[in-house]
């Protein structure tokens, strides 16, 4: 944001969730640059407060909570909370949080309980995440409101080993389209965003891990990116803070896949 000009969100308040690291805490950091007052929330209460810490801007304007977004109560009393707090809900709801908590595996070794928390995590989360910002919208009238969910660029493009992941995923983005036909007549957008491999902690956690040990070495893995590299986690937050600013005001239902080119 230039110096004495307003940014894009300014006067607007977000809330995100997963802001406590990676791709979460990069739209944070864009959010409070482009002049909106944000709420950084995450299972990890220690790491929202270290993003919290981060935001340029007023500090008084910003809030940390933690949250479950797998529990429909704790995201109920997080909007009730934020609501009260600044006396007007938000108007735009980045719903980032998500991952493989239990790791990815082949169909064949994968248990139960993998596989129901990773679609938990992010598809049932991303649904409580969306039904209570629309919810909160909808009772007090935001009539510019835009919700933005994270799918991913495999749930276009299936690889053996992440089935349950590439489920959620796809189940993501599908919602997210059905989410921006039911919420038009209230003036929600709903659009998805499907990032290819990003340098983001999880991502880091796996490149010794699960990705080396099936393409041989870390960087074999990402050796088809026609740019040649991993995405920046800012790079994903630009994408998102376009979403989220009134320069997409025609844009609903949109998978935008950002991907350095890879399909």
């Amino acid at each position: 944001m230039a110096e004495g000009k307003e940014g894009r969100l300014a006067g607007r308040l977000a809330l995100v969730t997963g802001g406590g690291s990676g791709i979460g805490r990069a739209v944070c950091l864009a959010f409070a640059k482009e002049g909106a007052k944000v709420v950084v929330a995450d299972i990890n209460s220690s790491a929202a407060k270290e993003t919290l810490s981060l935001l340029q801007g007023d500090p008084t304007n910003h809030r940390e909570c933690e949250v479950d977004v797998m529990s429909s109560d704790a995201i109920q009393e997080m909007f009730e909370a934020v609501c009260s707090d600044y006396k007007m809900p938000p108007s735009i709801v980045a719903a980032i949080a998500g991952g493989t908590p239990l790791g990815v595996g082949n169909i064949l070794d994968m248990s139960e309980k993998s596989f129901n928390l990773t679609v938990d995590l992010n598809l049932k989360g991303t649904f409580l995440m969306v039904k209570a910002a629309a919810d909160a919208m909808v009772k007090n009238k935001v009539n510019n409101g835009s919700i933005i969910t994270i799918s991913s660029r495999v749930a276009e493009t299936p690889r053996a080993g992440w089935s349950s992941y590439v489920a959620a995923k796809a189940g993501v983005q599908q919602f997210t389209k059905v989410a921006a036909i039911e919420l038009a007549d209230h003036g929600i957008r709903c659009n998805t965003v499907l990032p290819g491999a990003t340098l983001t902690p999880l991502l880091e956690s796996h490149l010794g891990g699960a990705l080396q040990n099936q393409y041989g070495t870390a960087k074999g893995a990402f050796a088809g990116i026609p740019l040649g590299r991993l995405a920046k986690a800012n790079e994903i937050a630009n994408v998102i803070t376009f979403l989220a600013s009134d320069e997409s005001s025609y844009v609903s239902g949109a998978s935008i896949k950002v991907s350095g080119g890879l399909q």
